[in-house]
């Protein structure tokens, strides 16, 4: 059965999306078709460049052009297999044909649902005015597209699948985003903690930045990109905050096994890859109590679930500090709970139960 896996996403950054969907492809033999990618983005999670990656030629603009563009682009596609995988709402537009296929949705686009109101407030007055009638329609058009088209769904988490049974009545089923828990080791700690992730108002980096700023004899290193608008952030950070933006795959894998414990403080995080990797280097997690972490963390066992405030962040990092190497075990445990190879088989069995249902005889 020749597969594809196809997605707006066009490799520009390295990410877990990115990574989520090269993994798909490698578990499935399937090919992605994408707008257009960056190969040497691929090629960090891909070096032997093993699976075959389809560009359509057509690189999309910025926003706000760039879901219509990607929309019109896949409801033209010319794509020819026995059956489709779509990441994203862009993606999912080459469902108007009727073909075999499965959404496995990221999240429901969060700028029209569940962070509607967080989004509009980051507009100027002015602009607001004409976001809230245009993101009206999108909202309407999204879910009129999904109940006529899209006939079976799968998720990254159940927080995922919570939020798709809200916005379209409907159940989905749930397909973990992979760890190989084979890249990753544990040694002993050197005193510092760890946060990767993007600095964005969505990731709430200013939460790990004051609880540090309270803690002044610790030490937080912070890698990923900086998004524009953080920087007073950065440069106002006290001096035993450190910013890493550009890390190379390997030395993040050597922050991981380094570090004393692990940080990731994202507003309702989809699923959250982080921390499991932390844990697969048997590092305990301390993380805001809220979305997927919630399906990840085992509190008190492989970290720490803390309200999403500096003084319960400090709380816990107090708290964990005391023999943070008792938590290894478990966390390396719940790690591979979340490993490639579960990732394969289940990836597999869901495409083959979804295939066998567009063929009955």
């Amino acid at each position: 059965m020749r597969i594809a896996v196809l997605t707006g996403y066009e490799f520009s950054v390295l990410g877990g999306a990115e990574r989520l969907i090269l993994d798909l492809a490698r578990a499935l033999d399937a090919d992605i078709v994408a707008p257009d990618f960056h190969e040497e983005v691929v090629a960090t999670y891909d070096p032997g460049r093993s699976i075959p990656l389809r560009s359509l030629h057509h690189p999309l603009p910025p926003e706000p052009w760039r879901q219509l563009v990607g929309m019109r682009l896949f409801r033209k596609a010319a794509i020819d297999y026995d059956f489709h995988i779509c990441i994203d709402d862009m993606a999912v537009r080459y469902l108007a044909r009727t073909v075999p296929h499965l959404y496995y949705m990221l999240t429901p686009r969060r700028a029209l649902y569940d962070m509607y109101y967080h989004y509009l407030s980051a507009k100027s007055t002015l602009s607001r005015a004409g976001y809230i009638p245009a993101l009206a329609v999108a909202r309407i058009l999204d879910r009129r597209f999904v109940g006529r088209h899209v006939q079976n769904l799968a998720c990254i988490s159940h927080n995922v699948r919570n939020r798709i049974f809200k916005v379209y009545s409907r159940d989905a089923r749930v397909l973990y985003p992979p760890v190989h828990t084979d890249r990753f080791e544990h040694r002993s700690n050197e005193g510092f903690w760890l946060s990767v992730g993007r600095v964005d108002k969505w990731k709430r980096i200013e939460l790990q930045v004051e609880a540090f700023r309270r803690m002044p004899e610790k030490t937080l290193v912070v890698v990923g990109r900086i998004y524009p608008g953080f920087s007073p952030l950065v440069r106002n950070a006290p001096p035993n905050v450190i910013f890493r933006e550009n890390a190379a795959e390997e030395e993040i894998y050597s922050l991981y096994s380094r570090c004393e414990g692990f940080i990731t403080t994202a507003v309702d995080e989809d699923f959250g890859i982080t921390p499991v990797e932390a844990m697969a280097s048997g590092k305990p997690v301390v993380a805001t109590c809220e979305g997927g972490y919630l399906e990840t963390i085992v509190d008190g066992i492989t970290g720490k679930l803390v309200s999403p405030e500096p003084v319960a962040i400090c709380a816990a990092v107090k708290e964990v500090e005391v023999d943070p190497e008792s938590y290894a075990p478990a966390c390396r445990k719940r790690a591979e709970l979340f490993d490639y190879t579960n990732f394969v088989s289940r990836s597999r069995d869901l495409v083959r139960e979804f295939a066998d249902l567009n063929n009955p005889g």
